[in-house]
């Protein structure tokens, strides 16, 4: 049964957080928590820092200060709505951004 096109998500670009705009609808940051509250966390990925913020159901104790994670979420007044928080310990985020650039090319 199709999804009705209604209902369905904006899918989430990958971003740098100096690249994230108010213009963006939905976008995915990959970084290194360097802060976290009860209900949000800052995620810096060497480009910026930017604070997530998720709704008080979302738990957030399984993720600290250190940790590699990929937020997906909204931007909003220079932060983000936060929708999902993912750890990535043993990602290879320079393998992962060689592989964008060189996708980027052959698009070219």
């Amino acid at each position: 049964m199709p999804l009705n096109d209604d209902k369905r998500r904006a899918p989430a670009v990958h971003r740098k957080i100096e690249n994230v705009s108010e213009e963006d609808i939905r976008v995915s940051v990959i970084g290194t928590v360097v802060d976290k509250g009860e209900s949000r966390v800052a995620v810096d990925d060497g480009t910026g820092t930017i604070e997530v913020v998720f709704d008080l159901s979302k738990d957030l104790d399984g993720f600290d200060e250190s940790d590699l994670v990929r937020v997906v979420g909204r931007p909003s007044d220079g932060s983000m709505d936060g929708e999902v928080i993912q750890n990535f310990e043993g990602f290879d985020v320079d393998l992962y951004e060689e592989i964008l650039e060189k996708l980027g090319e052959f698009r070219s």
